[in-house]
């Protein structure tokens, strides 16, 4: 009975029977945008184009709270290794004016990595799906530009990493709406539990050996 204990919890613990390395991990998505983004998701593909809603973020009613760019949305959910593309779409409220910009301020978070809004995020057509241009970077969170000055600071719950991003047609208000990508890579990270179960595995089947030369 106790040879057939020793091969079974070796067994299990060399095959990972009890856990996997390669898991789901938090992924935390904090945005903002002035005035609203529309329409946003994790998309299916790189193309962003069959993507999946979030309410979570920025949604609701065309209200006054989901246009108040002051206040962040923030989301978490499970994704496991591989490669995810974030979409936003961006839409301007109000006239046509200089001062009046149009923006997205965004942080994903996922084990210990953050990627943050920035020139490095893509601008696509907002009927098309075409690629247009890397985002226009206006300033990070806190930093010198028209939404620091507005909000008297930066806008809490979203890192001072993260910079305004939009067109550079912006200030122009030439182009009212706009979707904005990223994406990031999640890789499989080996678990300490793993390992030691991995280590009383081969205890345990040195201790089986030794019972049966004994």
């Amino acid at each position: 009975m106790k040879k057939y204990l020793y091969r079974l919890f070796a067994g299990l613990a060399l095959t990972g029977g009890f856990m996997t390395s390669a898991h789901a991990i938090p992924v935390t998505i904090n945005m903002t945008a002035d005035n609203i983004a529309s329409v946003g998701g994790l998309c299916a593909d790189a193309s962003c184009q069959s993507n999946t809603g979030w309410n979570a973020l920025n949604g609701g009613p065309l209200g006054s709270d989901r246009r108040n760019w002051m206040r962040p949305s923030s989301l978490t959910i499970d994704l496991g290794p591989g490669t995810y593309y974030f979409a936003w779409r961006v839409r301007n409220v109000g006239g046509r004016s200089p001062n009046n910009p149009a923006g997205l301020l965004a942080e994903i978070l996922w084990d210990g990595n953050a990627n943050y809004s920035s020139s490095g995020w893509e601008v696509f057509n907002r009927n098309t799906g075409v690629f247009l241009a890397n985002a226009t970077d206006y300033g990070l969170n806190g930093g010198a530009n028209i939404w620091t000055n507005v909000n008297r600071g930066p806008v809490a719950g979203i890192s001072t990493n993260a910079s305004w991003i939009y067109t550079a047609n912006n200030f122009a208000n030439a182009d009212r709406s706009a979707w904005f990508r990223t994406s990031i890579t999640i890789t499989s990270v080996s678990e300490p539990a793993v390992l030691g179960l991995f280590g009383i595995g081969l205890i345990g089947l040195a201790m089986a050996r030794r019972k049966r030369t004994a």
